[in-house]
């Protein structure tokens, strides 16, 4: 069984690595496609933080919004989780 916290983070590193978001190019979009009653939940946000925390997502301001990537300096680990856990 896979935990909340787990299941947010899977859904956040496939919608990146599948819209090819790594570095400059950057997307607001990152909660959309969550079910609604995830989006502003406390956990998301604690997701959010520890990916931001380890590394793995590079935020950036534009347009009075807080735009996310994937840092391609974390590459490989991020790869290695996708293959092994977000992969249909």
């Amino acid at each position: 069984m896979v935990s909340k916290e787990e299941d947010i983070k899977r859904r956040i590193i496939r919608k990146l690595i599948r819209w090819n978001k790594w570095g400059a190019s950057h997307t607001e979009n990152i909660l959309k496609g969550l079910p609604s009653h995830l989006i502003g939940e406390k956990i998301t946000k604690k997701v959010l933080k520890e990916l931001i925390k380890n590394k793995w997502l590079l935020t950036a301001m534009k347009t009075n919004e807080i735009h996310y990537s994937l840092n391609p300096e974390k590459i490989k680990e991020i790869l290695d989780f996708y293959e092994k856990y977000c992969k249909e």
